[in-house]
């Protein structure tokens, strides 16, 4: 029997002023095929609830808490509020030196 993915929340954020519905990804091109998440009836706004990305040394966010390192598109990796209480989004700035340092490789 598969394990239990862990979740983030023990009950149901709230946006909007109302609990929000738990649901499970499909298959899609961005690689979260089957993961859960909380999705707001009003404003559409979304937040898994699973630890992926979420790790010891990522930088709090806007409201103190937890943030999720997460790849999006246009982006190499940004950090958002994991729980979706803020709207903290920070680029990965490591990820940018490194980019910057491979393009200085290539021009030597």
């Amino acid at each position: 029997m598969p394990r239990a993915i862990p979740r983030l929340f023990s009950r149901a954020p709230l946006c909007c002023e109302l609990r929000m519905t738990r649901r499970q990804t499909r298959d899609n091109s961005k690689g979260n095929m089957n993961r859960c998440f909380y999705s707001c009836g009003e404003c559409r706004r979304m937040v898994f609830d699973d630890w992926e990305g979420i790790r010891d040394g990522n930088p709090l966010c806007g409201c103190g808490e937890i943030s999720r390192g997460q790849v999006e598109l246009g982006c190499s990796y940004v950090f958002r509020c994991a729980r979706g209480k803020c709207d903290y989004r920070v680029e990965d700035e490591e990820d940018e030196e490194d980019e910057e340092d491979e393009e200085d490789e290539e021009d030597d």
